[in-house]
C-alpha cells in the first residue's frame, strides 16, 4: 500500500498544501512563527512532503513515528475548533486559520491512517511509542513556560497567569502529558485497527 507511486504524490501534493495555508495564514511573519498552529501545521506539511519525496527517489518510507510526534500538537491544534464553539476562546478562524485549525488536522490524520505504514516490532515497541509521542508537545509546553517567565504572558492565554507556581506547573505538565500519552495510544490503536481492515 505505502510503496504506491500515487500514495507518494498525494503526500507531496498535501504537504504542499498545508504548508501553503500555514505560511500565506501567516502572511511569512516570523514574528508569530512560534505559535503551536504555525508549528504544528508547518511540521506536518513539511513531514508529508519529505516522506513523498524520499518515497518517490528513495523507495523508502520515513519512520511512522515521525508522525506519531506530530500528530498531539496537530490534534491540539484541531481542538481549539471546541473552544471556539462553546466561547471559551475566540481562536482565529478566518482565512488560512480555518484551514489550520479545522480542515489540516483531520486532512493529516486520515494520511497517516490510511497511507503510512506501521510496523511494530514487539510489545516493549508499542507501549514505548506511546510515551514517546508526547515528546514534541511537551518541549512546545517547555516553550511556552519559559517565554511566560521572561515575558509573563503565555501564548494563548489559555491559563491565568497568576494560577501558575512550583506547585501547579509541575502539576500541569503531568496533566498534560497523560492526556498526549491516552490520545497516543488511541490513535496507535485506531492506527493499527484501520491497517488491519486495509490488508484484509
Amino acid at each position: 500500500m505505502e510503496n504506491k507511486v500515487s500514495i507518494k504524490i498525494t503526500k507531496i501534493i498535501v504537504g504542499l498544501f498545508i504548508l501553503v495555508t500555514a505560511f500565506v495564514g501567516y502572511n511569512f511573519d516570523p514574528s508569530h512563527m512560534y505559535e503551536l498552529t504555525f508549528i504544528s501545521n508547518s511540521s506536518c506539511g513539511l513531514l508529508l512532503l519529505l516522506d513523498g519525496t524520499v518515497g518517490l527517489f528513495k523507495k523508502k518510507a520515513l519512520p511512522t513515528i515521525l508522525y506519531q510526534l506530530v500528530l498531539p500538537c496537530i490534534n491540539t491544534v484541531f481542538f481549539t475548533v471546541f473552544f471556539k464553539l462553546f466561547g471559551w476562546h475566540d481562536f482565529n478562524f478566518s482565512g488560512m486559520f480555518f484551514f489550520m485549525h479545522a480542515i489540516n488536522p483531520i486532512i493529516f490524520l486520515l494520511m497517516y491512517l490510511f497511507m503510512t505504514k506501521l510496523e511494530l516490532k514487539n510489545r516493549a515497541d508499542y507501549i514505548r511509542r506511546i510515551f514517546i509521542a508526547p515528546i514534541m508537545i511537551m518541549a512546545y509546553a517547555l516553550f511556552d513556560f519559559v517565554r511566560f517567565v521572561i515575558t509573563g504572558e503565555l501564548v494563548y492565554g489559555l491559563i491565568a497567569t497568576d494560577k501558575l507556581n512550583y506547585i501547579s506547573v509541575p502539576l500541569i505538565g503531568i496533566g498534560l502529558y497523560l492526556l498526549m500519552a491516552f490520545m497516543s495510544y488511541g490513535l496507535l490503536d485506531l492506527k493499527l485497527y484501520v491497517q488491519k481492515k486495509i490488508e484484509q
